[in-house]
């Protein structure tokens, strides 16, 4: 009887180990996988040889174990995958927090933009320049400009104006990027 068992099995592996490896590459496209997969049914059949006579329709069975494996196989590879996923999504996250919060990279920016500010006040024509400069490290009032200066109220808003822009102009890429760090610098604060 044991023979005969083992004859049935031989000949349902050189049937059906074909069809059941390629069922598993249909799902799972890797031809290793579908041969490991095939393996493992076959192997079980053999445990489970004892179960079957040569009436028997083998090849349902040998199709489920195909299917479950296969599923199996696929939930971990979708578990994974979110897990590659999710980690290399913190690990960026984490790389921008830290590249964001470093003080080098605001210290940089900071240099960047008062070389540009200087070279820009240096290009200024000098009574745009000197009246700017009053205002905004002298802290004067408008008026007390125009006093100091012996020019009409009119003369000073019109300079700080043409400053004004010409500073915008300079600083256009600067700005935006001031304008998140700062905010980003408050959010981290609090």
């Amino acid at each position: 009887m044991a023979l005969e068992r083992n004859s049935f099995f031989e000949k349902a592996y050189l049937q059906y180990f074909p069809k059941v490896q390629h069922f598993a590459y249909s799902y799972l496209n890797d031809n290793e996988g579908a041969n490991s997969v095939a393996q493992e049914v076959f192997m079980s059949v053999w445990e489970d040889k004892n179960k079957f006579s040569e009436e028997n329709d083998i090849l349902g069975y040998l199709i489920v174990l195909t299917r479950n494996r296969c599923l199996n196989i696929l939930r971990r590879r979708i578990t994974e995958e979110k897990f590659k996923s999710n980690r290399s999504k913190h690990l960026l996250d984490q790389i921008n927090y830290h590249a964001l919060s470093d003080n080098v990279v605001s210290n940089l920016l900071e240099k960047e933009v008062s070389t540009i500010l200087t070279d820009t006040l240096n290009k200024m024509p000098e009574k745009v320049k000197a009246t700017f400069l009053l205002s905004r490290s002298g802290n004067l009032k408008q008026h007390e400009i125009a006093r100091l200066q012996g020019v009409a109220l009119r003369t000073v808003e019109s300079r700080l104006k043409k400053a004004v822009t010409i500073l915008k102009k300079s600083l256009k890429d600067y700005l935006t990027i001031a304008l998140l760090m700062s905010i980003i610098n408050c959010l981290i604060k609090d």
